[in-house]
């Protein structure tokens, strides 16, 4: 898990780089990715936990419910989408490295 975690902390850092714009929502994502509930719903769709958890958005279609998505417009990456973004990439590169790791020391 603090492999992950570290991951993480390099992917936000390295994606604030290069989007300065979206250094406060990438952190809130990385924010709502490790302690609030995302879960996987029938259909492709998401439901990610709310920054103060008394709530969660659907996310169908890349679209999410929360106030900032619905006030910016279609392909706006608010910090909801941006959880399962950085989960989506954290998911792929992190088992393909543990995978190799595992092919190495057979």
């Amino acid at each position: 898990m603090a492999d992950r975690i570290q991951e993480l902390r390099l992917l936000v850092q390295r994606a604030s780089r290069s989007r300065p714009h979206l250094t406060s929502r990438l952190e809130k994502g990385a924010f709502l990715l490790i302690l609030r509930p995302i879960e996987r719903l029938d259909g492709g769709a998401w439901r990610v936990g709310s920054e103060d958890g008394l709530r969660s958005y659907l996310i169908s279609n890349d679209v999410c419910e929360c106030s900032d998505y619905v006030r910016h417009g279609k392909g706006h990456p608010c910090k909801h989408r941006l959880a399962l973004m950085l989960r989506d990439w954290l998911e792929e590169n992190c088992d393909r490295d543990e995978a190799a790791r595992k092919d190495v020391s057979k």
